[in-house]
């Protein structure tokens, strides 16, 4: 796994929720959720993409796992209604796993799978984790956020 800088792997909004993919200084014509591009990390010929909205006080981290044509083959958002965050100190812990914060002080950590595994819709993920494709994933995340009202 290595960090891809500005200068390999960009992103460019399109709309308040969308941004176009730049490879070097080239226009992919392919898109991802987010406006914010937070990090890219490449792991083998995939690349694991970290956005954010940019959106005070509702903050979501989209996390988009492309493959090789960058196509999305995984998807998943970390965030709520009202929830503030901003992604800070990755980690990269090799082979195949990251860990970062984003919301309060929830450590989350995300590992890349060998292949497709079965996702079991609504009991499988962590509080305030969501997925357009909810019965299948190429990456797990883990995090146990605590509420921010005590």
């Amino acid at each position: 796994m290595i960090t891809l800088d500005s200068q390999e792997f960009n992103t460019q909004p399109t709309s308040s929720q969308q941004s176009c993919i730049f490879l070097g200084n080239t226009n992919t014509g392919k898109s991802i959720d987010g406006s914010y591009l937070e990090r890219c990390i490449k792991t083998g010929c995939k690349y694991l993409v970290f956005m954010t909205d940019d959106t005070p006080h509702e903050d979501m981290l989209h996390i988009h796992l492309l493959d090789e044509n960058l196509d999305i083959i995984d998807s998943a958002t970390i965030g709520s209604m009202y929830s503030t965050g901003f992604f800070r100190d990755y980690n990269i812990q090799e082979p195949n796993t990251l860990t970062f914060y984003f919301i309060g002080e929830t450590q989350w950590k995300v590992e890349i799978l060998d292949k497709k595994a079965f996702l079991f819709p609504f009991i499988s993920q962590p509080k305030g984790v969501s997925r357009k494709n909810i019965f299948s994933q190429y990456f797990k995340i883990y995090g146990n956020p605590q509420s921010e009202v005590q």
